[in-house]
């Protein structure tokens, strides 16, 4: 048996869940068949304009959320904010010193970005050999918060939350986390959802399945993705609206993403 100090990255992380607890969250399991955007894809890279699987997915779901706005905002009891820019935050792993750490990458107004600009940006950010441990990038601010009792984390992170403005800075307007970046294991990851954002999405695994196609079984690839939406800000009719554009762009009309 061994034991060791709680590191304050996973500190701070049992503080968030606990700060967003009882949320009014409902969930959408997805399938979607990705066999045509791969083709696309790789037809992408090889005319030298880069672009993965992830860097389509993100664009995707800004695109998306710049056509149904409703899902690009945050709430609280006093106000709801509806955000023009579609900041996505994502979960990294990045090597330092040796050992794999968590750092979260916040990409900026990703709809005036191509997903050749938002794959540079995320290999940048993993390749990047600054110490950013965690979801709170100075040491200084994470020894302060290490030192203080839990009822007085969970004060300050209250105040932060009340202002949507502040949490668009520190951690985008959307969540994404791709469980695929580590397991091609197959099936549904749901995402972390609390706090004031509407919406949350989880990018599984791809597998072959066979696949009914114009009346015939088919061989295809098929992607898990799960959303996640917070019920206070999220009705079934906008979801269903977003959940449909977002099968659209995937499965019939990647180019459209693209284009930008």
């Amino acid at each position: 048996m061994k034991q060791y100090k709680t590191p304050i990255t996973r500190k701070l992380s049992m503080y968030g869940f606990d700060l967003v607890a009882g949320g009014h969250i409902y969930h959408a399991l997805l399938d979607f068949d990705i066999s045509n955007l791969r083709s696309i894809l790789r037809q992408h890279r090889r005319d030298g304009e880069g672009g993965s699987l992830l860097a389509f997915l993100l664009k995707a779901i800004g695109k998306c959320l710049k056509d149904v706005p409703e899902l690009n905002a945050m709430i609280n009891y006093r106000k709801t904010t509806r955000f023009d820019s579609v900041d996505i935050n994502i979960p990294i792993e990045v090597e330092y010193k040796g050992e794999l750490i968590p750092k979260q990458l916040v990409i900026r107004d990703i709809n005036n970005k191509t997903i050749g600009d938002v794959d540079a940006q995320i290999h940048a950010s993993k390749h990047d050999d600054v110490e950013t441990s965690g979801y709170i990038s100075s040491p200084v601010v994470r020894w302060f918060l290490d030192m203080l009792p839990k009822s007085m984390v969970l004060f300050l992170f209250r105040r932060i939350l009340g202002n949507h403005k502040t949490v668009r800075k520190l951690s985008g307007t959307v969540f994404v986390t791709s469980v695929s970046m580590f397991s091609n294991i197959p099936g549904y990851a749901v995402p972390y959802a609390g706090g004031p954002n509407a919406v949350s999405f989880a990018l599984g695994s791809t597998i072959k399945k066979p696949v009914v196609v114009n009346n015939a079984v088919e061989i295809r690839e098929i992607m898990h993705i799960s959303v996640s939406f917070n019920h206070d800000l999220v009705d079934g009719a906008p979801a269903a609206r977003f959940l449909n554009r977002f099968r659209f762009y995937v499965e019939k009309s990647p180019q459209a993403v693209m284009e930008n």
